[in-house]
């Protein structure tokens, strides 16, 4: 089957959203499924990595790039999502599929424009995270608007065909929903390598946005510092600057540079979102498990904390990808099988 894979970025941008669905579509390639990569022309970090094997379909949706304020933010994602309508209107045909994801979180609206255009294709939302919760993390505002937009985006994600939540604390609860773990971005190692368990080096890498709790986060790096380690930040986001003084951000890397980052430092710190536990697991925490270093979480609540001892006891996180892929390749033939009856 023809499977529309939606994106807001993909290859050479090194977000984890494009690289953990460029993966799954490969994997649905994999599976005899023809494949096809959609996104917008905004940008968010170049990355040093192979090309997919699924074929990239790039629109020209006039982003912007500016990621200065919120505000910025969600006009890019109007204008990829009307460069999306647009192309679900000419490109997506009854006996074929869509794969959405979350990232933008409006992509999840696209649901009557799928349905208008293309009744009997079948539709599966992939929920990388869960925006009410975010909210849930914010001020006043965002609290009260909330529970309104949980309402309004659990009936948009209730017409999809299947949703595909993340990890368990992913707090939507539809009957269409089932769970389907991240796996790490990062490539198997090809030889051997452990991480250097001497040395006194702890890691935060990844993005720090407003909803990441940062007062967990500082109090354990002030706490490492304390003890004589040194901290490394390889980040971006506007919670960058509420970080310690001592603490010297470097830009983001990919490639091998990333991996010996990782290597090099024995415990990776992972912060949690804001008084909520259950909005997104952060997908850099497979990274670090999978080259086996130490995860100290920070502002985990009790939700994040049982899914991350889930995650610690998965020998094979790689697996994870393959796993959704069967997942949504039996979903797919078993709805072919009753169409046929």
């Amino acid at each position: 089957m023809k499977i529309h894979v939606i994106n807001h970025h993909f290859w050479p941008d090194a977000s984890p959203s494009a690289v953990l669905e460029e993966g799954l579509a490969d994997a649905l390639r994999d599976l005899g499924h023809d494949t096809v990569l959609v996104c917008g022309s905004g940008h968010f970090h170049d990355g040093e990595r192979p090309q997919p094997a699924s074929p990239i379909k790039r629109l020209s949706s006039h982003e912007t790039g500016n990621r200065r304020s919120q505000l910025a933010v969600v006009a890019d994602y109007l204008h990829f999502y009307r460069a999306i309508r647009h192309y679900v209107r000419d490109h997506v045909a009854d006996d074929e599929a869509v794969l959405a994801t979350s990232s933008p979180f409006l992509n999840s609206f696209l649901i009557r424009t799928l349905r208008r255009h293309a009744p009997r294709a079948q539709l599966i939302f992939h929920l990388h995270d869960y925006l009410p919760s975010n909210l849930r993390s914010l001020g006043l505002i965002q609290r009260a608007l909330a529970p309104i937009l949980r309402w309004r985006l659990d009936k948009a994600l209730h017409a999809w065909d299947l949703v595909i939540a993340c990890c368990g604390n992913i707090d939507y609860q539809g009957s269409n929903r089932q769970v389907a773990r991240f796996w790490p971005t990062i490539d198997r190692p090809i030889e051997p390598r452990t991480v250097d368990s001497q040395a006194k080096r702890a890691l935060y890498a990844g993005n720090l946005s407003i909803v990441h709790d940062i007062p967990a986060l500082t109090s354990a790096m002030t706490q490492l510092h304390d003890d004589g380690w040194d901290i490394d930040v390889f980040a971006d986001g506007p919670s960058l600057k509420l970080l310690p003084e001592w603490v010297k951000p470097h830009g983001f890397v990919s490639g091998d540079d990333y991996l010996d980052i990782l290597y090099a430092h024995p415990v990776h710190l992972v912060a949690g979102v804001r008084g909520t536990g259950t909005g997104a697991f952060p997908s850099k925490t497979l990274n670090s498990l999978a080259v086996g270093a130490k995860v100290r979480p920070c502002g985990f609540q009790p939700e994040m904390l049982d899914e991350l001892r889930i995650l610690e006891g998965i020998d094979d996180l790689w697996s994870n990808r393959q796993a959704a892929a069967v997942m949504i390749d039996q979903f797919l033939n078993d709805d072919q099988s009753s169409s046929a009856e």
